[in-house]
Parts: structure tokens; C-alpha cells; sequence
């Protein structure tokens, strides 16, 4: 009875030691409403069509794909008999893809990009 009890606290108390898990990271598309276009194609390029969607607004359409790699944090283990282990969390690859119309308002053709703000995101 005694080793069953003495085996059931150290299944117990290395579990507690297990990875915790992670979960898939998402960049929404929508979380560029407000900013400026000339962010966006700063850091991702410029955009695949610009058309006029009505008199007061233009439609970019932007196709993107990013992967990161998550993953590979060291995590310890203790054995007490024999000391403690050094391990690794598995790496995951996770790939974001944001496609959509991004809507900004623009009066005229000559309003600077950087002025032109995203009012709305139509996504694929």
C-alpha cells in the first residue's frame, strides 16, 4: 500500500511538470481598420489590384502568407533518484493567411497614401 502511494504522488507531482500547450496564433484582418495604407504596404509589399470600389472610397486587394515557428521552449523534469532532465517543447509550424479587399476612403485620386485610412475590411 505504501508503494502504491509513494508511485501515485510522484505521477502526481510530475505532471505537473508537463508543457503546457499552445494554441494557434491569428493575425485578423481586421486589426489594420484604422491605420493607414501605407503601413500595410510597407511591410507586405504592394498590394495585387487597386480599383475604385465608388466616388469616395478604393479597394485594395492583398494576399498574404506568413509561418512561424512555435515552439522548442526547455521545460525540466525531476527525477529524484536521478536528477533533473532538461527537455523541449515540439515545434509547430504556423502559417497565417490574410487575403481581402482593404476599403479605404479616398476623395480624389491625389489624397496621399499615407493619408488614406482603412475603414473596412471585405475578406475572401
Amino acid at each position: 500500500m505504501r508503494t502504491l502511494f509513494v508511485t501515485l504522488a510522484a505521477a502526481i507531482g510530475v505532471g505537473g511538470c508537463v508543457p503546457t500547450t499552445y494554441e494557434t496564433l491569428a493575425l485578423s484582418c481586421s486589426d489594420y481598420i484604422g491605420k493607414p495604407i501605407s503601413a500595410r504596404i510597407a511591410a507586405w509589399g504592394p498590394p495585387r489590384t487597386v480599383y475604385r470600389i465608388s466616388p469616395t472610397q478604393i479597394g485594395y486587394v492583398f494576399e498574404s502568407k506568413q509561418t512561424a515557428f512555435i515552439g522548442g521552449e526547455p521545460y525540466y523534469t525531476v527525477n529524484y533518484m536521478v536528477g533533473a532532465d532538461k527537455h523541449r517543447t515540439p515545434i509547430r509550424k504556423v502559417t497565417t493567411i490574410c487575403s481581402g479587399v482593404f476599403v479605404v476612403n479616398a476623395l480624389s485620386d491625389a489624397t496621399p497614401v499615407t493619408e488614406r485610412i482603412v475603414v473596412d475590411v471585405i475578406a475572401k
